[in-house]
């Protein structure tokens, strides 16, 4: 894929799927290949991070695609909802790995994670000065 010709994809919405397929290795690792967890609540973490990154890739992807202003001006809900998705989904691809097993704890830790980097977010966007348009008859006067 030529970089250039897809500027905003290679940008925006790449990094997206090599998080969702980085997500995807570390569910299809049988359980016996994890050491124990070193310090507490180290899977919560761990899939706090995995989920948090995803919003937030999502979030960032869908805000700046071209396709649809829907999807632009409503990516808060959408990457909300792809990342409830997405963690449902992980955790029945995780009730076929031998040594695994799909958890409601998991599911609620990734959607609770995206909800918190929802808010983080949603505090910047309001922190952020608008954005002055140059172009409008009111700035000419």
């Amino acid at each position: 894929m030529n970089s250039r010709k897809y500027p905003d994809f290679v940008r925006f919405q790449l990094p997206v799927v090599i998080w969702m397929a980085f997500i995807f290795t570390l569910s299809s690792l049988p359980g016996s290949t994890y050491k124990p967890y070193s310090f507490p609540n180290a899977h919560i973490i761990a899939h706090s991070l995995l989920f948090g990154m995803l919003f937030y890739l999502a979030y960032r992807a869908l805000k700046h695609q071209r396709f649809s202003r829907m999807l632009s001006e409503l990516s808060l809900l959408f990457s909300l909802l792809l990342v409830a998705l997405y963690g449902a989904s992980d955790e029945y691809h995780q009730s076929f790995v031998p040594g695994r097993s799909e958890e409601l704890k998991d599911f609620l830790v990734d959607v609770s994670a995206a909800l918190v980097v929802l808010v983080i977010v949603m505090i910047f966007e309001k922190m952020r000065p608008a954005k002055v348009n140059l172009h409008s008859d009111e700035s000419l006067e």
